[in-house]
């Protein structure tokens, strides 16, 4: 059985507007989708080039992640924690949370303190790891194939394949990965999958509740999330 991926924490990244807010009609996936006031990336490494291939990168991480996975401690083993912190790290690695969490709220970012933006960051990034750490010890049946990248300056697009089973049925789903280049990496901001694009789905709910209520109604509910036992 294939040991899950890196495209898995992404899709189940995509489930998170869903656990703390009613979902709302999907959104159209926009090209180059970037949000009213945000900086441009900082991308160039120190001497001036680009980091190395996306593509390579992320067949890295994924790699790294099938190894961590292959290994895999049961739950309530004191390894798994161990296990824990590599994965964590591992997703670091890839994906910027930070990019991800100023992006999905959009003018809404601005109006926010360091304190509450790094609070929204740390939360959102738990969220999502803690999705995926619960679905890991279900072994889900994943593979991805890459196909091919495109940069242009400090952005990049990469497409790819992901390959699952569903009930003993063979299920593939399209993919393009959205990434900047930023500290001498390729980092991931943005996936979508079958044209609905994770960055749009988060901009929809959270900008929903925010309007509606206000940015502490959004944490507190992602945070009240967080306390609900999986």
């Amino acid at each position: 059985m294939k040991n899950p991926c890196l495209s898995t924490i992404l899709l189940l990244a995509a489930l998170v507007p869903a656990a703390i807010a009613p979902a709302v009609g999907a959104t159209e996936s926009k090209k180059g989708n970037k949000p009213a006031g945000a900086a441009a990336s900082e991308g160039p490494t120190g001497d001036g080039k680009l980091p190395s291939s996306p593509m390579a990168e992320l067949k890295k991480s994924d790699s790294a992640l099938k190894k961590l996975f292959a290994r895999r401690a049961p739950s309530w083993s004191p390894e798994a924690s161990a296990e824990r912190t590599e994965m964590r790290k591992i997703v670091g690695g890839f994906l910027d949370f930070e990019e991800l969490s100023k992006r999905s709220l959009a003018r809404h970012w601005d109006g926010l303190s360091a304190k509450q933006r790094t609070d929204f960051v740390s939360t959102l990034r738990d969220l999502i790891e803690r999705s995926y750490i619960s679905q890991v010890h279900g072994s889900p049946n994943y593979d991805v194939a890459f196909d091919k990248e495109t940069i242009n300056g400090k952005e990049a697009d990469v497409t790819a394949t992901l390959h699952s089973m569903v009930r003993d049925k063979k299920v593939d789903v399209a993919m393009e990965y959205k990434l900047l280049a930023k500290d001498g990496r390729w980092l991931v901001y943005d996936v979508v999958t079958d044209e609905q694009s994770m960055l749009e789905n988060y901009q929809a709910e959270f900008g929903k509740i925010i309007n509606k209520e206000s940015f502490e109604a959004l944490l507190k509910r992602m945070k009240k999330k967080l306390e609900t036992k999986e």
